[in-house]
Parts: C-alpha cells; structure tokens; sequence
C-alpha cells in the first residue's frame, strides 16, 4: 500500500462490525443457556461424554475458534486504510494468542471455568464493536463527543483480564482439572494482555496533547 491510495472500506467496516456484535450476542446466549454453572466461576463441573452439554461446549468452542479467525481480517483492513499506527505490537499479539488460547483450551479443557472468560470477553466485545460502529456511521462532530467511551473500553477490558486472572487463583485453589503447562501459558498471555492495555491506557488517556492524526485513530 505505501504508493497506493488508501481505501476507505466503510461499507465493509459496518458490516464487519454489526457481524461481530451479532456473533458475541449468539454466544453469550448460548452461555447462558447451556446447563453449567458458568457465571459461578468459583465452581469446576466438568461434561459427560456424549452429553448435551458437551456437544454444546463443542459447538462454542469451534463458533469462537472461527470467530476469533475472522478478527485477523481487522490488521488487513488498518492496512489497506493505510493507518499503519494501529497495526501494534498489542494488537497483533492480542489476536495472534487469544486465537491461539482458544485453539489450546478447546482442545486441552473441557468444563464451565472455560466459559467464563469467554462470556465476559463477549461481553466486552458487544460494548466495544457498538463503539465502533457508531464511529463508523455517525457524524464525525458525534464521534468526537464520543472519545471519553474509548477510554471506558480500554478500563473494561483490564477490568476483564483482572477478572480472568482472579478466576485463575480460585480454580487452582479448588483443584479444577487444568493442565499445568497449558494453565501457566494461559496466566502468561492473560498477565500479559493485562500489563499491555494498562501502557496503552497510559500512553493514549494520560494528560497530553495529541496530533491531530493521533486524536483521528
């Protein structure tokens, strides 16, 4: 893209956006729904084989799997829009091993302490690609009455891996069922994302003033 024009791709960019909202509101669904005690994350149930539950958590499992897939297409639409400052080292890490996360737990883990992360990262998702659909249709003097929301996204978010890290301490407590190696890389990438949004909270939400162009992104 460095001698092309930049595309503008918002057609594209709704439509990714009301997808993605559509999608995290059919899982937090079928969290709800499904027969575990998911939002008590203090406690570890476990699937029979052959359940119905089982196939259910299945079923979540490959729909997320493919879902977090799809967000990779979000680092070549910042390219192709040429706003190369958002294609971060936190951005590409955050989709590269939630992705890889969700891959490892499906495979390795199967019980209601599972779904917890994932119900509260849906939720997260709702609020935040809201956001930016609204960024995308409304008038740009809305939008700007808007920016004080990205910085209550980004205190969501480590509010949520906070939540995550906290689940982590109680199951191990309780002796869910986890495998070591894959529990102790989860803690990692978890800490890590935690570590990440609170530089970027910092950097971007701290009292300065912004370029214009870093004000737009």
């Amino acid at each position: 893209m460095k001698s092309r024009p930049a595309f503008q791709l918002k057609t594209y960019i709704v439509i990714y956006n009301i997808f993605q909202v559509l999608c995290c509101i059919y899982l937090v669904h079928k969290i709800i729904v499904i027969n575990l005690p998911t939002l008590t994350f203090w406690e570890c149930a476990y699937f029979q084989p052959g359940s119905i539950e089982e196939k259910d958590f299945n079923h979540i499992s490959i729909f997320t799997f493919w879902l977090k897939v799809s967000e990779l297409s979000e680092t070549i639409v910042f390219v192709l829009r040429k706003k190369q400052r958002q294609v971060s080292f936190l951005h590409v890490f955050h989709h590269c091993a939630t992705l890889f996360l969700v891959y490892q737990l499906s495979r390795t883990y199967k019980g209601s302490s599972a779904l917890y992360p994932l119900f509260l990262n849906c939720n997260v998702h709702i609020i935040m690609y809201c956001y930016y659909l609204m960024a995308a249709i409304l008038p740009d003097k809305i939008v700007a009455r808007l920016t004080p929301f990205k910085k209550a996204i980004t205190t969501i978010q480590m509010i949520q891996f906070a939540m995550i890290l906290l689940q982590v301490v109680v199951a191990l407590s309780r002796g869910c069922k986890v495998p070591p190696v894959i529990l102790s890389i989860y803690v990692l990438i978890i800490s890590a994302f935690f570590y990440m949004f609170y530089d970027f909270y910092k950097k971007n939400y701290s009292p300065k003033k912004l370029s214009p162009q870093e004000k737009e992104e």
